[in-house]
C-alpha cells in the first residue's frame, strides 16, 4: 500500500498530467501531437514528453517548470491548480464533442437512430444547447464503448491519451504498426494473427 506522500505525489501527478492535457487541448493541438508539442515546450526528449503526459516518472524538473511557464504563460501558482475549472467548459458537452468528432463520416446519424433520437438533436447535444438525459448519457457511454460507470458529465474524457472509440483504436493500432520495425513485427504477428482470426 502506498505510503501517505506517496500518495500525495500521485495526486500531483494526476492534477499535472490534467492540466498539461488541459493546456494543450485548450491550445488547439491534436491529440496524436500533444507528446511533440510538450517536447518542444519543455526542451526534453519526446519519451519523457510522453511519460509527463502519462503522469508516469518523475514530476516536473524546475527548469521543466520554468520551461513550460514560458510557453504557456502561465503561473506556476495556476500550473498546479485545476486549469480546468478555471477554463470553465462544460465537460459534457466538450466529452460528447470528442467522441463524435473521433468518429468516421455518417457516425452521428448512426448514434441518433441507435438513441432513437433526431439527428439534430445530437448536434444540438455537440453544441451545448441541450444536454442528454442521464439514461441517453448512459447509452452513449455504451455506444462508444467506455468504461461502465464513466461519468460524461464529470470525467474530462476529451483529455484522455487513450483512443476510445472504435476508429481512434484503429488508428493508433496502424499507426503503431507502421512504426515499429521488423524484429517488433516478428514479436507482434503471432498473437494479432489468433486474435484476428476469431
Amino acid at each position: 500500500m502506498p505510503t501517505s506522500s506517496a500518495c500525495a505525489k500521485l495526486g500531483c501527478m494526476d492534477r499535472l498530467k490534467r492540466n498539461i492535457r488541459c493546456l494543450l487541448w485548450k491550445e488547439g493541438t491534436e491529440r496524436k501531437d500533444w507528446r511533440s508539442k510538450l517536447a518542444e515546450w519543455l526542451g526534453c526528449p519526446l519519451q519523457r514528453a510522453e511519460d509527463l503526459l502519462e503522469g508516469e516518472g518523475e514530476d516536473l524538473t524546475s527548469k521543466e517548470k520554468k520551461a513550460l511557464e514560458k510557453a504557456t504563460g502561465l503561473a506556476p501558482e495556476e500550473l498546479s491548480g485545476d486549469l480546468l475549472e478555471k477554463h470553465g467548459g462544460d465537460i459534457l458537452v466538450e466529452n460528447i464533442r470528442h467522441l463524435i468528432d473521433g468518429s468516421p463520416q455518417g457516425q452521428k446519424k448512426e448514434l441518433a437512430a441507435k438513441l432513437g433520437v433526431d439527428a439534430t438533436t445530437v448536434s444540438l447535444w455537440i453544441g451545448g444547447a441541450q444536454h442528454p438525459t442521464k439514461k441517453k448519457l448512459e447509452e452513449i457511454g455504451k455506444y462508444f464503448g467506455l468504461p461502465p460507470g464513466t461519468d460524461l458529465d464529470s470525467e474530462a474524457i476529451f483529455l484522455w491519451t487513450e483512443p476510445i472509440s472504435e476508429s481512434q483504436m484503429k488508428s493508433w493500432i496502424t499507426e503503431n504498426i507502421q512504426k515499429a520495425d521488423g524484429k517488433t513485427l516478428r514479436e507482434i504477428y503471432p498473437a494479432l494473427r489468433r486474435l484476428l482470426k476469431r
